[in-house]
């Protein structure tokens, strides 16, 4: 049994990662058409996040991570004290729930990490996840069928999928993979599929965030190409580059006044009085509305509510509700966490994270444009996490990061054969 599981952990793992669009799809499904509260999402996740740690234990014998499944547990069992104590005991099941979207992922990455030279995920894999989420957008755009980004005012279309935060999210640390694999194409309709399935996407879903990621990207991979070419005196490749990102940047002027995104952002100002964009930067209070979508403002009413907490909820958070109010969520994930789950909660979270994500990177591998790929998606990482959230508090999205870390992970062992 041991052997078999050890034999099929690859297979197991891809299968997971290739699932993840299917099975947000069919708990948007659930939500939207049948209005069942079922997240099989969620479930499946979990299942896969116990499957991982008793692999990790009792199948390869990586007794050394006992010690911070051991401290999680001690950490869940504190802060369920506490929501007895100071919260109404008949929310205990939704503050579950979000004890467990939080530390899914720092969970999900320890085990990753420490079963590392096991585990082998091919970027083929990933980009293929994506391309799978993007035509499960595309294809109900073209019927005029699936449900909207937003309830209210602002336009938006996400196929049959539930949450845009989210789907943008993986859309957006994804993006880097995507123009990786755009690179590596040599099929020139292939290429121009892809980019068009993409752009169509990004610039219907509504959201703001992908389409920061890819002038990010765009611009992070175009100067990397730029400096690679020069260096060996290559100018033609330079020249095609240039004339591409023109081409693509003029078709982007014309379209995205016709686009959903577009139509968001001239709402957003309408709702505002603005008649000019330069004028939303001259207030505080538009920088927050139009910038932050009233994060800052939420910010300092979740301060405000930390606060007047007790040193106990302090210490292991104040959880996701108040006098039997769910608590708005700021939608910055490294505030959300502090003060969700307090000191000891955000330093456990945190002591996980950041330790693997800063040694990976120290691995001696060769600047590659597939190791800078990944390394733009870290980038994207660590500051959406902070502007936009839902990507490292949401497991739908954390797995994506984990997998890319460990993509990081396996350039130092690219001899090595690796799962297709």
């Amino acid at each position: 049994m041991k052997e078999k599981m050890k034999e099929n952990i690859n297979l197991i793992i891809k299968i997971f990662i290739i699932l993840q669009p299917i099975l947000d799809f069919t708990t948007g499904i659930c939500l939207h058409t049948f209005h069942l509260n079922i997240t099989i999402g969620m479930i499946v996740r979990v299942l896969f996040l116990v499957w991982m740690m008793y692999l990790t234990v009792f199948i390869y014998q990586k007794k050394t991570i006992l010690k911070y499944y051991g401290v999680v547990f001690l950490y869940s069992i504190l802060y369920l004290v506490g929501v007895i104590i100071y919260q109404d005991k008949t929310l205990i099941f939704q503050e579950v729930q979000g004890l467990i979207r939080v530390f899914y992922f720092p969970l999900l990455l320890l085990s990753f990490y420490m079963l590392k030279e096991e585990i082998k995920v091919e970027k083929k894999t990933v980009q293929t996840t994506l391309v799978l989420y993007l035509v499960l957008i595309f294809i109900p755009l073209l019927l005029g069928i699936g449900n909207k980004s937003y309830e209210i005012t602002k336009a938006g279309t996400l196929g049959f999928f539930n949450s845009a935060n989210e789907i943008s999210g993986i859309i957006s640390i994804l993006t880097p993979l995507l123009l990786l694999e755009w690179i590596e194409q040599k099929h020139i309709i292939k290429k121009g599929i892809l980019i068009l399935i993409y752009l169509t996407v990004i610039l219907t879903i509504g959201t703001k965030t992908p389409l920061l990621s890819l002038g990010i990207t765009t611009l992070a991979i175009f100067l990397f190409l730029i400096i690679k070419w020069i260096r060996q005196k290559k100018y033609q490749p330079i020249i095609i580059l240039m004339m591409i990102l023109i081409g693509c940047s003029t078709i982007l002027v014309i379209v995205i006044p016709t686009t959903n995104f577009y139509k968001n952002i001239k709402t957003h100002l309408d709702f505002l009085g603005v008649e000019n964009i330069t004028e939303v930067f001259q207030e505080k209070e538009l920088i927050d509305h139009f910038i932050f979508s009233q994060r800052l403002t939420f910010w300092e009413d979740k301060k405000e509510i930390y606060g007047k907490a007790p040193i106990y909820q302090k210490l292991v958070g104040i959880g996701y509700h108040e006098n039997k109010e769910e608590i708005k969520m700021i939608e910055m994930d490294y505030i959300d966490i502090y003060y969700s789950h307090g000191i000891l909660g955000f330093i456990l979270f945190f002591a996980c994270y950041f330790v693997i994500l800063f040694k990976v990177p120290k691995k001696k591998s060769p600047m590659t444009i597939e190791k800078y790929s990944y390394l733009i998606s870290i980038f994207l990482i660590l500051i959406l996490s902070f502007f936009t959230g839902h990507i490292i508090t949401a497991p739908a999205v954390s797995i994506f990061v984990v997998v890319i870390i460990l993509l990081l992970e396996n350039q130092k062992n690219k001899k090595k054969k690796i799962i297709t």
